[in-house]
């Protein structure tokens, strides 16, 4: 956590988040159900959960970044500052995509025009939100040199580039970044200097991030807060220390032994993941649940105050 920023207002509230696909040859398929959490300014949220489980479409629905016809129903609120981002008009929408909140993507390569140097593409982004900083001063603060700006996309690495979306936040205002697996395609070496890069502006620029990732060793060093999903459904909400050292969803549970450890093998989980364009009644995990019971196949809500958990068998099994 970082100074008293958690006191204040949430920045972000979203309230019973609903997203319905539409899908060639599945039809309907039920992407998120009933999503409820908020953001508090300065903080570090992780989501984490298996392929397909809902967290990149969260991403999305918080910019409203849906093809036209891609969705067959999308309800809830998702408010940014006191302002449903549902309700947005077009104008209000693409400032808010422009400035309040940064999107930054897996794969950099698709975040810049290949045929622009970026010198120029950078220049545009300050110029269109008036910004006051200019762009040696944000290169330096994400660790690039200033013979950048007279290169081509095709010139730099992935981790340059992915440190480029992070100066093209900058350039833009961002309060809020929406990072979607930003180290996936990296090496190794990259990727550590992507997170503590991460560490460091969320400190300097007193941002807030919402941070996706299917590595839960990133998301425990990285984030004070994560919530984990399945088949669409949030189903624990905890700080970090909590939820690592006493996590309370059996799914949650397995997950965090599949992380590998010097003494251990990784866990499994045996089963697969829910299909979507047919989710099961109650608890999405049940099927996979060595401690499910009849009172699961009901309405699961979250429960508890500081640590929510949707399960009506929760309690502590691991240490991490």
């Amino acid at each position: 956590m970082r100074g008293n920023s958690f006191a204040f207002r949430p920045i972000l509230e979203i309230k019973n988040l609903s997203v319905v696909y539409n899908h060639r040859t599945l039809g309907r398929v039920y992407a998120l159900s009933n999503v409820s959490l908020d953001v508090r300014p300065g903080e570090a949220l992780g989501i984490a959960g298996e392929s397909g489980s809902g967290k990149s479409t969260l991403l999305k629905s918080i910019l409203r970044l849906f093809n036209p016809g891609e969705t067959a129903a999308v309800s809830g609120e998702i408010l940014y500052l006191g302002r449903d981002v549902m309700k947005m008009e077009k104008d209000a929408l693409l400032a808010l995509r422009r400035g309040g909140i940064y999107m930054i993507f897996q794969h950099p390569y698709s975040a810049f025009n290949p045929v622009i140097k970026i010198g120029r593409q950078l220049d545009e982004t300050i110029r269109l939100h008036g910004s006051r900083r200019e762009a040696p001063e944000l290169l330096e603060a994400c660790g690039l040199d200033g013979r950048i700006p007279d290169l081509f996309p095709h010139n730099l690495s992935g981790g340059q580039l992915q440190r480029l979306q992070f100066a093209m936040a900058l350039a833009a205002g961002a309060r809020i970044l929406l990072a979607d697996e930003p180290t996936t395609s990296l090496d190794a070496v990259s990727q550590f200097e992507i997170i503590e890069l991460i560490k460091t502006l969320l400190e300097k620029e007193s941002l807030t991030l919402l941070f996706v990732s299917h590595d839960l060793s990133l998301i425990k060093y990285l984030t004070d807060r994560a919530v984990i999903f399945y088949g669409g459904t949030l189903i624990e909400d905890s700080p970090c220390p909590d939820l690592f050292k006493h996590p309370l969803h059996p799914y949650t549970d397995a997950l965090i032994k599949c992380i590998p450890q010097p003494d251990r093998d990784p866990g499994i989980i045996p089963g697969d993941p829910p299909d979507l364009s047919n989710p099961p009644v109650g608890c999405p995990f049940f099927p996979r649940c060595s401690k499910s019971c009849d009172i699961c196949l009901g309405s699961v809500p979250l429960m508890r105050t500081s640590h929510k958990v949707r399960c009506f068998n929760a309690g502590p099994y691991t240490e991490f």
